[in-house]
């Protein structure tokens, strides 16, 4: 493995852990980033005097999002054993695609970057040329030959998290990036949210969140996000304690309607599985 110097191999679960999703949507307008916006479509939360229902502008926020072809996360992951930093792009059209950037620093010893793209049935990863191929990605089938359904980050299920939480509520008018927001708290408890069963957040989503948090040995968590007034979600964090100790969340969203410019490798610099594989062992 001598030949993966400045690519790192990850762990294909944890690409697609941190790939981003197919929701559906347009992309004609600008949000309160100064990027497309979805559909072009007015507010449809509360107006300003009553931003203060959580519940309204978590539900507006919600629906809104589902709606956009694409968008930026940039996401920090700090506990004391990680402190983890990824870059995420996706996009529906007109090929659904996700790229994920991403460096995991351990104390005292700086990560490898590790790049991915997850589309067409499988995820791409880069990689340093391998000997005597002269190729620098390798690809491996996703499950079923279909990309992952859950690919839109944390977002999604964070929304659904306080839209199914009755403690949600509106902490104050506050700026994030020169934008002004609302920022909503909750603090969610996973044996509460597995029993609920209303519109917020479906069945699916609300087993994986809680699935996800028993196994980061996280029996609540604090969640906070900051929707712009376009209804667009301008950042989030969820914080908490688990196996590695206290740890804290953070998203950053932008770029929403924009298209990355992303795509596939050519298939002349890409390697199956199997052929990186037996390139490495040849040394």
């Amino acid at each position: 493995m001598g030949t993966a110097r400045k690519y790192a191999v990850p762990v294909l679960g944890a690409v697609l852990a941190v790939s981003l999703s197919a929701c559906g949507g347009g992309d004609d307008s600008k949000g309160a980033d100064g990027k497309k916006d979805a559909k072009g479509a007015a507010s449809s939360a509360p107006k300003s005097a009553d931003r203060r229902d959580a519940k309204a502008v978590i539900s507006a926020a919600a629906k809104k999002t589902s709606e956009v072809t694409a968008f930026k996360t940039v996401r920090t992951t700090k506990n004391p054993q990680d402190d983890k930093h990824s870059e995420q792009v996706w996009r529906k059209k007109p090929a659904p695609l996700t790229a994920v950037r991403a460096t995991d620093n351990k104390p005292g010893k700086p990560g490898k970057e590790t790049y991915s793209i997850v589309t067409g049935g499988f995820v791409y990863t880069k990689t340093d040329q391998v000997p005597a191929t002269g190729k620098s990605w390798f690809k491996i089938e996703t499950r079923a030959g279909t990309d992952p359904n859950r690919v839109e980050g944390l977002l999604p299920d964070y929304l659904g998290a306080l839209g199914a939480t009755t403690t949600t509520k509106w902490v104050g008018d506050e700026a994030v990036g020169g934008h002004p927001a609302d920022h909503y708290r909750a603090t969610v408890v996973m044996a509460d949210l597995a029993k609920y069963g209303g519109p917020a957040m479906d069945d699916v989503s609300r087993d994986g969140y809680v699935a996800d948090a028993k196994q980061a040995g996280k029996t609540q968590v604090v969640l906070d996000v900051w929707v712009g007034k376009d209804d667009l979600v301008l950042k989030s964090q969820e914080s908490g304690k688990g196996k590695q100790g206290e740890e804290a969340v953070t998203e950053e969203y932008s770029d929403y309607g924009v298209d990355p410019k992303v795509d596939a490798p050519p298939a002349s610099e890409v390697l199956t599985w199997d052929a990186y594989m037996a390139a490495l062992s040849k040394g």
